[in-house]
């Protein structure tokens, strides 16, 4: 059984000369447009995307406060706020906090942020 054919990027999404990526992430219109989402400011919605692409599609991910400061100039304090502020507007969890141990933390997404979304329309 043959592989389906990869489907490039338009021209103006990619900076590859095939238009194929190796990576690339999906987020839905719904949360895109959310309110929750358009709260977040912009350090935490850049973070965000950058979660999405190093989880792979997956829901669980380790990433390393090293690999933040490579793709975003920020400080490790910085780096630990924007996390504080995914993690209270319901868009990612902290399963492990692994500082101490000197491993990445573990992380994984939530949909608690459709929760807050559904509160804040009855208010």
């Amino acid at each position: 059984m043959s592989r389906r054919k990869k489907t490039p990027f338009a021209p103006w999404e990619s900076n590859t000369s095939n238009g194929l990526e190796d990576r690339f992430i999906r987020i839905g219109e719904t949360q895109l447009m959310s309110a929750a989402m358009k709260r977040l400011g912009d350090k935490a919605n850049r973070l965000f995307v950058y979660m999405k692409l190093e989880a792979r599609g997956k829901r669980e991910f380790a990433m390393p406060y090293t690999k933040i400061m490579k793709v975003m100039p920020i400080s490790r304090p910085t780096i630990k706020t924007t996390i504080e502020e995914l993690e209270r507007a319901g868009f990612i969890d902290i399963l492990e906090r692994n500082g101490n141990v000197r491993k990445p933390n573990l992380y994984a997404f939530s949909t608690r942020w459709r929760e807050m979304e559904k509160s804040v329309k009855v208010q």
